[in-house]
């Protein structure tokens, strides 16, 4: 379906999709609280907690694109709802001091939601806007996407000043996603032009023989893994209670980006801009690693949050460009490389063993910007070779 203007009666219902997006999010910043809760528990075993909810995008996003080649963008969308409720609810009802395991099986549950909905929702805005406009809409969905996260730090330092505990946020985040739900569910979003012929994995994975596609979706990959390691270190680098407020630094820094990045990206080449962010990045990162007065690490990371803002979008916007008529397959494999945030905390946690530095972790942040700036030069150049 060629789309060429963007009903905005569609656009509320499908962006609310990307706050929830944001839900599994939380538990790279948490993990230490559930540590505290749980002394009994390993600390390296808890470190794998984020690993559970992107080992889902590596095994289920290819699968999940060719059901939802089936069934509609929509109804899967719906059907991740669905499993990110139970996620949230799980470990909740457990109780607080329940094993370890719930924590597990729940984020496992949320992370099978975060897969089905990342697959379905981003292909379902490439739907309903135009093309040549498609790497701005992706940005406002990262606008409300991020908005969830910079929600999350607040919520947790009420629940616990009211509740003695964060756990809350799971059931109040558990009613919002069953809210966005029934508001899709009411909301006629075309499905015109979205269910096709169903392909084979070998097919979608033989996208990524085109360059292109192959560097974006890298490029996704080094995305997720930054913010994933951002999450897990930024409550570590500072050592005091107020610690996680870096992360609403990073988120509010973020929405900043987005919204910049909204009118930026309607004006200059996404990926040239994106190239200045990412080069902004790279010195952040750097001093990152050797800064050690907090107001500089609380700065550092919100001009950090700013800079990663349109990366996710950029990129993904690059692959599904470069394969028309495909943008399910691409979801999949796009989504698929999310599953490389279920390396950064195990990376993280590695790297600070190791030396003993919490600093230290940056490093394997450092390899992740490092890519993104090489990959958008080279995306750059690519572009500039088929004109």
């Amino acid at each position: 379906m060629n789309v060429t203007r963007v009903d905005k009666r569609l656009l509320g219902p499908v962006l609310a999709g990307f706050f929830i997006m944001g839900f599994s999010d939380i538990v790279a910043p948490i993990t230490h609280y559930i540590a505290a809760d749980l002394p009994e528990a390993p600390a390296g075993a808890v470190s794998f907690l984020p690993t559970m909810v992107f080992l889902w995008f590596l095994l289920l996003s290819t699968p999940v694109a060719l059901l939802m080649n089936r069934w509609g963008r929509k109804r899967m969308t719906l059907l991740g709802y669905a499993f990110t409720i139970a996620g949230l609810l799980v470990p909740y009802a457990a109780g607080r001091s329940c094993p370890l395991e719930w924590y597990f099986v729940g984020f496992g549950l949320l992370g099978i939601g975060a897969t089905v909905v990342q697959v379905a929702v981003n292909p379902l805005l490439a739907t309903i806007v135009p093309a040549e406009r498609m790497s701005g809409y992706f940005t406002r969905g990262q606008v409300a996407r991020n908005t969830s996260l910079l929600l999350m730090a607040p919520l947790v330092t009420l629940f616990v000043a009211w509740t003695g505990s964060w756990r809350l946020m799971l059931p109040v985040y558990g009613v919002l996603t069953l809210l966005c739900g029934v508001w899709l569910q009411l909301t006629p979003v075309p499905e015109r032009g979205q269910t096709v012929r169903t392909t084979s994995p070998a097919a979608t994975f033989r996208l990524l023989a085109d360059r292109t596609v192959l560097l974006a979706t890298l490029g996704v990959a080094a995305s997720i893994a930054t913010d994933v390691g951002v999450g897990y270190l930024s409550v570590r680098l500072i050592d005091a209670p107020s610690s996680i407020l870096t992360t609403t630094g990073f988120y509010a820094c973020r929405i900043v980006g987005t919204l910049v990045g909204v009118a930026m990206l309607m004006r200059v080449p996404d990926l040239k801009y994106l190239r200045w962010n990412m080069a902004v990045a790279f010195v952040l990162t750097v001093l990152l690693l050797l800064i050690r007065n907090e107001a500089a690490i609380y700065a550092a990371f919100g001009m950090f949050g700013f800079t990663m803002a349109c990366a996710f979008s950029v990129f993904y916007a690059a692959a599904t460009k470069a394969a028309p008529g495909r943008a399910n397959d691409v979801a999949g494999l796009a989504v698929m490389s999310i599953a490389a945030g279920a390396v950064s905390a195990p990376a993280c946690h590695a790297l600070i063993g190791i030396s003993g530095n919490p600093h230290l972790g940056m490093l394997f942040v450092l390899c992740c910007v490092t890519y993104m700036l090489w990959a958008t030069r080279a995306l750059e150049s690519r572009k500039s070779d088929a004109r």
